[in-house]
């Protein structure tokens, strides 16, 4: 019997194993952060995850429920009820809080087209179990033409 490394029963099985790997990566950003210093120790009321709510303030939208998870290596995963599927992006420090970007596609609701992509861009604040941030999201099509920029305001507690 072998018992030594096949290398390609690794490879067939890494994709059934990377969404295991990326569950680790979040779950061990805490401890990591914890030990690098007093800067990274600002970060900890951040690290995680949250429910978030979205609102439109300049225009005649409805909230957006969602989820973010902030990863101590400057990673954002996201999704929202009016994106409706995965987002991504990147966090870091800013002068008094924090500042995220994230990206998320745009598809026709009738055929699920895709018409575009949004581009996040928000700076906050935090407490140890809240947030608040404001920015704008900017709407790009297929081309990558500008067609609108809407103000948003994130609240987020933590879940």
């Amino acid at each position: 019997m072998r018992t030594g490394l096949n290398r390609r029963s690794l490879l067939s099985r890494g994709g059934s194993l990377a969404p295991l790997v990326g569950l680790g990566l979040l779950a061990g950003a805490t401890p990591a952060a914890a030990e690098t210093g007093a800067q990274e120790s600002r970060l900890l009321p951040l690290l995680g995850t949250w429910a978030v709510e979205v609102t439109f303030p300049s225009v005649n939208r409805p909230p957006e429920a969602g989820l973010f998870a902030f990863v101590a290596d400057g990673v954002l995963v996201a999704t929202t009820t009016g994106a409706g599927h995965l987002s991504l992006g990147s966090w870091r420090l800013a002068s008094g809080g924090f500042s995220f970007s994230f990206r998320h596609f745009m598809y026709a609701d009738d055929d699920g087209t895709w018409t575009g992509e949004v581009r996040i861009e928000q700076t906050g604040t935090f407490t140890s179990s809240s947030w608040r941030a404001t920015g704008t999201g900017t709407a790009f099509d297929t081309e990558g033409n500008q067609v609108a920029v809407v103000q948003s305001a994130t609240t987020a507690t933590r879940y």
